[in-house]
């Protein structure tokens, strides 16, 4: 799914989008069961997915049909979160929507745009208990549960361990500090200093590093207050800091160079995958591309560094959501889809399994029957990890992300900017969306 990369993507347009959804009292929960209401139903359902993965998709759909005979459900894929908002706003929104975007979901509690479930949720809390806890970041805000989980992207350290073997290492780094020897040990340079393969790559906007992958591992805390932490919290300085000498070790303009000279994140020329970089960020559905584009590597996997490794085994996470939008016609019928997709067991081993990505329930992370790859396994560890957590929304949506981003662009690239300044740009960000109540 990669819903870190899709929700930077959409920033911009989607806070544009939402200043025009205001919260409704009027569009609240309303009801909740829905199968004592058995008239025959048709509900309309959006999503992102299209081609083989929207068929996954469909034939989970088949399977709740034949559980809830009464309901039709029409599926839409193909449709981004701007589509979406442009429903709602324009009084055409879907029953279910599925949103690849967790980054959003607090403007969509916010703002109304994706209903409160609260009394359904109250209704079904032998289903909701096994849903993972690490997942209520991003499915509410400010006490409101307005998504619920499907599927989630989990991040963890793919290493090569032919590289390792050569470099006589035999256990994965447990901190930021053994990284960053153990990238000395395993880059390999030219005499004029061209890397030829790459221990770790250090760059906070390569490929999935960046400020939320390491802030689990840095136990950054990102909001104090209702104000954003970054000067506030030594952490922050202290990643950027870290990050910093290993740039020097390499030098930039040698790490540019490699950079730009290697395969792109998602082709079969990802320098993981060729051989040609020992260490990298990824999310679990890395595995699926590996086995696919270079089933040849020899490599495995672990939780990311922990600064000082007390809470090693830990990540983030993220993921899809389900949701019902503000509009929905049919809200009993829609609260049936939304928590079959978020909690049986049957359909989110069987979207594993096919997919490759982490289910977000205990239940369905204890199936054995998606325990069959070690390098897989790893993910599902991180996510049932207590610790595991997620960036907390704000109604911002990715907009903090963003400015962190290029603000670590900015200073890897030796431009003298504060964390004080960010801070406020980013406070300026979520003060100017929540008013209003509303990006």
């Amino acid at each position: 799914m990669r819903t870190t990369r899709l929700a930077v993507a959409g920033i911009m347009s989607v806070a544009l989008l939402l200043s025009g959804c205001s919260a409704d009292p009027s569009s609240g929960s309303g009801g909740t069961g829905g199968e004592a209401d058995k008239t025959p139903t048709t509900l309309s359902m959006w999503s992102v997915f299209t081609n083989r993965e929207k068929d996954v998709v469909d034939r989970r759909l088949v399977d709740f049909q034949k559980k809830y005979p009464w309901i039709t459900v029409k599926h839409t894929g193909g449709q981004s979160d701007d589509n979406l908002l442009q429903a709602v706003r324009g009084g055409k929104a879907p029953d279910v929507a599925l949103s690849p975007n967790s980054q959003s979901v607090a403007s969509y509690c916010s703002t109304g745009t994706f209903q409160d479930l609260q009394s359904r949720i109250a209704s079904s809390k032998t289903e909701m208990d096994t849903i993972l806890p690490a997942t209520n970041n991003y499915t509410s805000f400010e006490g409101k549960q307005c998504a619920l989980p499907v599927l989630a992207d989990v991040y963890g350290l793919y290493y090569n361990s032919d590289l390792f073997a050569a470099a006589g290492l035999t256990e994965p780094p447990k901190t930021w500090d053994e990284l960053a020897d153990y990238a000395k040990k395993l880059t390999v340079r030219d005499a004029d200093g061209t890397i030829k393969v790459a221990g770790f790559i250090p760059f906070l906007d390569f490929f999935e590093n960046n400020v939320a992958t390491f802030t689990p591992g840095w136990n950054l805390t990102w909001y104090e207050k209702n104000k954003a932490a970054m000067a506030s919290d030594p952490q922050w300085a202290a990643m950027f800091e870290w990050q910093k000498d290993l740039i020097d070790w390499y030098g930039y303009d040698n790490l540019q160079k490699y950079v730009a000279g290697v395969g792109a994140e998602f082709s079969a020329e990802n320098p993981f995958q060729q051989g040609k970089l020992a260490m990298a960020v990824d999310g679990e559905w890395r595995v699926a591309f590996v086995a696919d584009q270079a089933p040849d590597l020899q490599y495995k996997t672990a939780p990311l560094p922990d600064v000082t490794a007390s809470e090693y085994g830990s990540g983030l996470i993220s993921g899809t959501t389900v949701g019902i939008p503000k509009g929905s016609k049919n809200g009993d019928a829609a609260w049936l889809l939304a928590k079959y997709l978020s909690t049986d067991t049957g359909n989110l081993v069987d979207l594993t399994l096919n997919l490759r990505n982490v289910p977000t329930t205990t239940t369905a992370l204890a199936d054995p029957s998606i325990r069959t790859i070690d390098q897989f396994n790893t993910f599902l560890d991180i996510a049932a990890n207590p610790n595991t957590w997620s960036v907390p929304g704000t109604p911002a949506g990715s907009a903090p992300h963003e400015l962190l981003t290029n603000f670590a662009q900015g200073r890897q690239a030796g431009k003298d900017r504060s964390l004080e300044s960010v801070a406020k740009q980013i406070d300026s960000q979520i003060e100017q969306a929540a008013g209003g109540n509303a990006p």
